[in-house]
């Protein structure tokens, strides 16, 4: 099973109340720092159709941070092909359906964001990526969101007729958490993204999704 880590070094810790620091991932963390753990599910890895032949594909993925009040600070990691919309065979625009909140979000910021600095080609092991110190404060809340995606990831509701080249729509995880304290905190799924790529809306309800529910089996922050 493909496990993706993403570390993201820090001088200053994220705080929750009750967090659990045990399990077999906290070996691997690093003194001062945060990391944000994506462990692969059953399909990690989709399949594309290219004339006769079957192609393993990988996700996309992207990670940021954001105040209490919802207010976009920073892109902790995404993937290179959605970062510079370079895709095969996609329109002029791009594939905006593939990490629409994500990328909404990213777009509309006041910050200088430097997206070339955080993005990587989509990982088979593991990429670290850096924050900057002084993002964050200690004590004020933040929140931290997942969305991954997988192209042309067809099921019996989400089809080629009512969902075009991407299938299942992107889906959102996320979690809330404190600077101040260590901790190890689960992101959970919320919802989807536009399955067109119009808009930057979260959507609940996630009855209709199958396989792209397993795209990713855990993940969690661990702050130490």
């Amino acid at each position: 099973m493909k496990k993706l880590v993403l570390t993201i070094f820090a001088v200053i810790f994220f705080g929750c109340v009750g967090c659990n620091t045990e399990g077999k991932n906290t070996q691997s963390i690093i003194s001062d720092s945060t990391q944000l753990i994506i462990e692969g599910g059953e399909h990690w890895l989709g399949n594309m159709k290219v004339f006769i032949f079957s192609i393993k594909k990988t996700p996309q993925i992207a990670a940021w941070i954001e105040d209490a009040e919802g207010r976009y600070i920073a892109t902790i990691t995404v993937t290179t092909r959605s970062a510079k919309k370079n895709w095969r065979s996609s329109p002029k625009e791009g594939r905006p359906e593939a990490l629409p909140v994500w990328n909404h979000k990213q777009q509309n910021n006041e910050s200088s964001d430097d997206i070339d600095t955080v993005s990587t080609a989509t990982p088979k092991d593991s990429v670290e990526a850096k924050i900057d110190n002084g993002l964050l404060i200690n004590g004020d809340t933040y929140n931290i969101y997942l969305e991954v995606n997988h192209s042309f990831d067809y099921n019996d509701y989400w089809t080629k007729d009512n969902s075009g080249d991407n299938g299942q729509p992107s889906l959102i995880y996320h979690t809330q958490f404190t600077a101040g304290v260590p901790c190890r905190i689960p992101l959970v799924p919320i919802g989807y993204g536009s399955v067109d790529g119009s808009n930057g809306n979260v959507s609940g309800g996630l009855e209709s999704f199958t396989s792209a529910l397993g795209i990713v089996k855990n993940v969690h922050i661990i702050v130490k």
